[in-house]
């Protein structure tokens, strides 16, 4: 019997651990208020534990045989009341309401003592979920129906020992000290991966037979999670995470319902997108992003490269970016069949430079790349804002060779990056905060100033310089990560010549954008820049720059050094922007706190809004003046509100890779 398809989940992914991160849980939304609903009758629905912890110990079922009188999945199990929070009146009702219970303050002893008998439950509990699960995965045998059952009374008994652990480490009388007991013993972590990660791959190793049970075990987890989202706040970017995980599962499992799966990838996507906005610099995001773009397969590059060169990059991405690659480097004629050659020629060059190989096959598919680039802008019109901004980020990323570590840009890059950090006494004051340190603006733009207001002029050939690429040789494959750079970088010099050609078409805004603030954050990494200097065309740039429709345009935020940033409206973020975010480089361009307070609604994020058009011209036009007063590339005459390139010898192209030897 044919097998359910398998989500694409990271074996080996932990999830974070964040420490104080208290921000008030988000209310559920419509669109996931209908997951969290009842599901249909093959899914059981699960209640809510108990608001309050409970100090008796339960039993965790032995043996996955179930008894007669087996409870149910709506019943809770072996569970009672305190007894401090169980004396209530004899007296019934009155008129309709029952009086309030009587409630006894708890001890701080007391409460030790139940959270000790919490945890010691919770340990048995995971070691036999575990040996459970090793147990069955290492057999073929077939669970019957009462089996699948008893585990699924087994994994929820653990998430409710869980939550009961949690809400008493909240307790009001709780101390610090025990506060802190669920980031200690990584309690959130434990909680995803025993019990619930580690069943569900179970049941998804069992599909078909197991489909109903998995099901109702994902409605299950999905409606307790949602709780403790709302309950135990603290740990708020772990449970948008794991919604999001259990999000991707339920789409997995669904092959015939379309809505069905195109409902559960909208919430997946969602819970993924806020897990961004509280970790815009963690590249496992991203990384999880890729696994719902499968059918945009330049967006699955996009948000798969920029896991691997994002400030805090995601390894694992290494692997799974090959399923991407795969099937258009093994077999090209078939896969390409589905797809546009614009994308299929740009993923295929990409997972050539990806994997070092034959240097000749990159050239044939990114030459075909290049000559397709004009008219896809021509044909898809508006659609190129988006994808246009997206292809600007894949060249890059290739540029970078994905971030390897032997790449002299993003070794330089990642140098600068460190020596903007704050000082090694903030670094280290709290080590334990599982958190990247963030960059000091003052630090940043100290060292920004000290190199380019130096007196003299700089010596270009006192830094390194890109090599250019040796032609095609046949037979040969890449040798190193510097010489992937030196093939994509004419590459990105013809693909950017021909956008910025496209005079007065708003279309291809998006992609000058990002490239232009590529380029200034470059100047933060003067090494970087001055090593890719000779191949951006600043000719090409100043003539888009002088052509760009200035209505609504101010003079004075064009002008201005601060970052032009409206308090309010539409242009405050644009929706390149979201995209990018993140980067390690792009925190040399966008200002503290910019993502911060009034943020674009996540469902408008990619809309592209007539409104756009002046605060997207406004920013390509502020970050030119930043890099004409480098007064090395670019000059700007204010009075005539023109660009002019400097005539300087550096400034110069390399022979096309294109052409042949």
């Amino acid at each position: 019997m044919r097998r359910s398809k398998r989500p694409a989940l990271d074996q080996n992914a932990c999830y974070p651990n964040k420490k104080d991160d208290r921000g008030p849980g988000l209310p559920f939304s419509a669109r996931h208020e209908r997951a969290l609903s009842s599901p249909t009758s093959t899914s059981a629905r699960t209640p809510a534990p108990s608001q309050a912890y409970h100090s008796t110990q339960r039993t965790p079922p032995s043996s996955l045989k179930l008894p007669p009188a087996a409870p149910t999945l709506g019943a809770r199990p072996h569970s009672r009341l305190p007894s401090h929070l169980r004396s209530v009146s004899q007296e019934g009702a009155v008129n309709g309401h029952f009086k309030q219970p009587e409630t006894r303050p708890i001890s701080q002893e007391k409460l030790v003592d139940d959270l000790e008998k919490i945890y010691a439950g919770i340990v048995k509990l995971e070691k036999k979920c575990v040996e459970t699960c090793h147990q069955q995965s290492q057999t073929a045998n077939k669970l019957s129906h009462e089996q699948w059952q008893a585990l699924i009374v087994l994994h929820r008994t653990l998430l409710h020992e869980y939550h009961d652990f949690f809400l008493a480490c909240q307790h009001p009388t709780a101390s610090p000290a025990l506060r802190l007991l669920p980031t200690k013993h990584a309690m959130p972590a434990r909680m995803c991966r025993h019990g619930i990660h580690s069943f569900l791959e179970l049941l998804r190793d069992r599909l078909p037979f197991s489909l109903e049970h998995m099901l109702r075990f994902v409605y299950l987890a999905y409606q307790m999670i949602g709780l403790l989202m709302e309950s135990v706040p603290a740990f708020y970017e772990t449970w948008i995470e794991c919604l999001g995980d259990l999000g991707r599962y339920r789409l997995a499992i669904e092959e015939s319902d379309m809505q069905v799966r195109e409902h559960w990838a909208d919430i997946a996507r969602m819970w993924y997108n806020r897990a961004a906005d509280h970790s815009p610099t963690t590249g496992r995001i991203q990384h999880h992003l890729a696994g719902l773009a499968r059918q945009n397969i330049v967006r699955q590059l996009f948000f798969y490269s920029k896991a691997l060169i994002s400030d805090i990059p995601f390894v694992n991405t290494r692997i799974s970016i090959m399923c991407l690659f795969s099937p258009f480097l093994d077999n090209y004629e078939t896969t390409s069949q589905k797809y546009l050659k614009v994308e299929t020629s740009l993923v295929t060059a990409a997972g050539i430079l990806f994997t070092h190989g034959f240097i000749h096959d990159y050239r044939s598919h990114i030459s075909r790349f290049v000559s397709e680039l004009d008219g896809t802008i021509n044909r898809t019109g508006s659609n190129f804002k988006t994808q246009g901004a997206e292809m600007a980020s894949c060249l890059i990323a290739m540029i970078l060779d994905f971030g390897a570590d032997e790449n002299y840009l993003w070794k330089a890059l990642c140098a600068s990056s460190e020596k903007s950090r704050q000082t090694p006494t903030e670094r280290q004051s709290d080590p334990q905060s599982g958190k990247h340190p963030s960059e000091n603006p003052m630090v940043k733009t100290q060292l920004h100033r000290k190199f380019w207001e130096q007196d003299g002029p700089i010596n270009a050939q006192d830094f390194t310089q890109a090599a250019p690429p040796l032609g095609n040789r046949s037979g040969v494959k890449f040798s190193s990560s510097d010489e992937v750079t030196s093939y994509v970088l004419p590459i990105w010099l013809q693909c950017t010549s021909i956008v910025a050609s496209k005079a007065g078409d708003r279309n291809v805004l998006p992609f000058l954008h990002f490239t232009l603030a590529f380029i200034w954050s470059q100047s933060y990494v003067p090494e970087a820049l001055i090593c890719l200097e000779k191949y951006i065309p600043w000719n090409e740039l100043a003539l888009s720059l002088n052509s760009m429709s200035k209505s609504g345009v101010a003079d004075k935020e064009v002008e201005s050094p601060e970052f032009p940033q409206p308090q309010s409206g539409t242009g405050r973020q644009l929706p390149e922007d979201f995209l990018m975010r993140g980067f390690k480089w792009s925190q040399h361009y966008y200002p503290p706190q910019f993502f911060d307070g009034q943020v674009t609604d996540e469902d408008e994020r990619l809309l592209e809004l007539p409104s756009h058009a002046a605060p997207r011209v406004t920013r390509c036009l502020w970050v030119a003046l930043r890099l004409a007063k480098l007064n090395r590339y670019i000059t700007y005459d204010f009075q005539k509100q023109w660009f002019s390139v400097l005539p300087l010898p550096v400034v110069c192209r390399q022979p096309d890779v294109m052409d042949e030897d």
